[in-house]
C-alpha cells in the first residue's frame, strides 16, 4: 500500500489531481447552509433598531449564523464532497489552521457591517438593501478563496469565466433574497413560508457560488504529507458543533413564538390592560410579532348580584373610576407601592400570580372588599404595563373609554339568573368574565381595555425600538391583534384609528361648576 501511494505521488506531483463530487455530501452541504440563512433571518427579523443591547445581540448572532453556518460550514462539508483521486485517503484536502481560522472570522465581520447597514425599524432603504446584498456576496465569495488558499497540500488555480460566474451569482441571489425578506417584513407579511423561501433563496447563492467556483477550480499537488493543520475530520467536528447550535437556536425561538401565542390566547379569556401607544403619524407600537404590550389584570370579573345589568362594561361604576384613575396617575403613584405590597400577599396566600388572586371566598362568597381588590389591581396592572413598555405610572395613558369583547362568544341568554349562592358563584368562577357590547347583545369570555397615549417626537420613538419594540401603520397589524388575542370587535382597525388621533379628548373639564344639556 505505502508503494502504491508513493507511486502515486511521484506521478502526480506538481500535477493537476482528478476529482469528483459525492452527492450525499453536496445535497448535506446546501441543508446545512439552509439552517444557516433561516437562522441567520429569523434573528434580523427580530430587529427593531440599530441601538441597545437586545438588537446588538441579535446582529451579532445573526452575522455568525450566516457567515458561521451558511457559508463557512456550507464550504467545508462541501469541500468534504470533493475526492481526490477517487478518495485516496492521503491526496484528500487538508488545511492550514491560520487561514482556516481567518475564514471563519472575514465572513462574519463582513456580514455585521452588511446586516448593520440594513434598518431594523420596518422602513426600507433601497441602497442599503443593495450594499447588505453586495457585502454579503463578497463575504461568501471572499471566504471560499480564502478557505481555498487555506489548503496546504494544494494550490489552487481558477477559470475565469467560473470565478466572475460564481461572484455574480452570489451577489444578484444575496441581493434578491434580501430585498424579498425585507419587503415582506416591512409589510408585515412575512409568513413562515415566504422567510422559508427567502432563506432558500440566500442558501442557494451560497451554494451556487460554491459549486460554480468548484467546477471551475483545479488543484495542484504540492504536498505529500501536509503538516500539522486542520484535516477533514476537525473540520467537520467543527460544522456539526455549530449546525447543532443552529439547531438549538431555531428550537428555541419556535418554541418562545408558541408559548407567545399561547399566552395572548390565554389572555382573551381574561380581563386583560394593553399599552396602545401612538407616534405623531398614528403607527401604533407593537412587539416584534405584531401584539400589542399587555398585562392581565384579573383572571375574571364576577358580578356582585343577581341583576342582569351588573356587567362589566363602560357604563359599571368600577369602570368610571378606572377611567378617573388614569386620569389622576400623579395622585394614584404616591401609594402603588402599598397596594403592590397587599396584592403581593393576597397572591402568595391563594399560591399565584397577581392575575389569580382569589376573589371568592372558601364559603363560595365574594371576598370582602372586592371592589377594592378590583381597583388595586387595575392601578397594580397599569404599572407593571408602564414598565414592560419602559415608562412611569405618571405616563402609562389613560383608560380609553370603551371595552373590547375577546375570546370565544355565545348567545345570549333569555332569562339569565344569576345567584349568590355559593354552588352558582363557582360556576361563574368556571365560566370566566362576561362582558356586553353596546351594539350587539353578545357576551364574550374576556374583555380588553386599553391606557392610550401618544410619542411625541423622533427621539422617543427611536428609544422605544431600541428597547425592541416597533411602530407600525395599524392596517398592517390590525390582523395580527385581533387573532392574537381573538378581539370580536368588527370595526377594530376604524376604532384604533380614533384612538391615534384622539389627542385631547381624553381630558377632564377644570375644577368649577359646569353646566351641561342632553337633548
Amino acid at each position: 500500500m505505502a508503494d502504491h501511494t508513493q507511486l502515486l505521488v511521484e506521478q502526480y506531483m506538481d500535477k493537476q489531481v482528478p476529482y469528483s463530487f459525492n452527492g450525499g455530501f453536496v445535497c448535506l452541504s446546501y441543508a446545512i447552509s439552509l439552517i444557516g440563512t433561516g437562522t441567520s433571518l429569523e434573528l434580523i427579523r427580530r430587529r427593531t433598531s440599530h441601538r441597545g443591547l437586545h438588537n446588538l445581540l441579535l446582529l451579532v448572532g445573526a452575522a455568525i449564523a450566516m457567515g458561521g453556518i451558511a457559508i463557512w460550514s456550507m464550504h467545508f462539508i462541501g469541500n468534504r464532497a470533493i475526492y481526490m483521486l477517487d478518495g485516496e485517503e492521503s491526496f484528500q484536502i487538508a488545511y492550514s489552521t491560520s487561514l482556516t481560522v481567518m475564514s471563519l472570522l472575514l465572513p462574519i465581520l463582513v456580514l455585521v457591517l452588511a446586516f448593520l447597514g440594513v434598518s431594523g425599524n420596518g422602513r426600507i432603504r433601497w441602497w442599503r438593501v443593495l450594499l447588505a446584498g453586495i457585502l454579503s456576496g463578497c463575504a461568501i465569495c471572499g471566504m471560499h478563496y480564502l478557505a481555498n488558499a487555506s489548503i496546504s497540500n494544494y494550490v489552487s488555480s481558477y477559470q475565469v469565466s467560473y470565478l466572475v460566474g460564481s461572484i455574480i451569482i452570489a451577489v444578484l441571489a444575496s441581493t434578491t433574497a434580501l430585498a424579498l425578506f425585507f419587503v415582506f417584513e416591512s409589510t408585515w407579511s412575512s409568513a413562515w413560508w415566504k422567510r422559508m423561501g427567502c432563506a432558500m433563496v440566500l442558501a442557494g447563492a451560497v451554494s451556487g457560488m460554491h459549486w460554480c467556483a468548484a467546477v471551475g477550480t483545479s488543484y495542484r499537488l504540492v504536498m505529500a504529507t501536509p503538516g500539522k493543520g486542520v484535516s477533514r475530520q476537525d473540520s467537520m467536528i467543527v460544522v456539526i458543533c455549530l449546525a447543532i447550535a443552529a439547531g438549538v437556536v431555531m428550537t428555541c425561538l419556535a418554541i418562545y413564538a408558541s408559548w407567545r401565542r399561547r399566552d395572548y390566547a390565554s389572555k382573551s379569556q381574561q380581563v386583560v390592560l394593553a399599552a396602545g401607544v401612538f407616534d405623531e403619524k398614528g403607527r401604533i407600537m407593537v412587539t416584534q410579532d405584531g401584539y400589542l404590550p399587555s398585562e392581565v389584570v384579573t383572571d375574571t370579573y364576577l358580578p356582585k348580584n343577581q341583576s342582569n345589568d351588573d356587567v362589566f362594561n363602560t357604563n359599571h361604576p368600577l369602570f368610571h373610576w378606572m377611567f378617573r384613575a388614569s386620569r389622576n396617575w400623579d395622585t394614584i403613584a404616591a401609594i402603588t407601592a402599598k397596594m403592590t405590597s397587599h396584592i403581593a400577599l393576597l397572591a402568595q396566600a391563594s399560591g399565584t400570580g397577581r392575575a389569580g388572586v382569589k376573589l371568592i371566598g372558601d364559603d363560595g362568597l365574594l371576598v370582602d372588599d372586592y371592589d377594592t381588590i378590583l381597583r388595586e389591581l387595575f392601578c397594580v396592572t397599569a404599572e407593571a404595563l408602564a414598565v414592560k413598555t419602559k415608562e412611569t405610572l405618571r405616563r402609562a395613558g389613560t383608560l380609553w373609554d370603551d371595552i373590547f369583547v375577546t375570546g370565544e362568544t355565545r348567545a345570549r341568554a333569555r332569562t339569565p339568573v344569576l345567584s349568590t349562592d355559593k354552588f352558582s358563584l363557582h360556576g361563574l368562577a368556571e365560566k370566566g368574565f362576561q362582558a356586553h357590547a353596546a351594539a350587539v347583545p353578545e357576551y364574550g369570555r374576556g374583555c380588553l381595555m386599553f391606557l392610550v397615549r401618544r410619542v411625541e417626537g423622533k427621539r422617543e420613538v427611536e428609544r422605544l425600538e431600541a428597547a425592541g419594540f416597533r411602530f407600525a401603520e395599524v392596517h398592517q397589524v390590525v390582523g395580527s391583534i385581533r387573532s392574537s388575542m381573538h378581539i370580536k370587535t368588527p370595526d377594530l382597525e376604524a376604532r384604533l384609528r380614533t384612538m391615534s388621533t384622539q389627542k385631547d379628548r381624553t381630558m377632564l373639564l377644570r375644577p368649577g361648576v359646569h353646566v351641561g344639556m342632553f337633548a
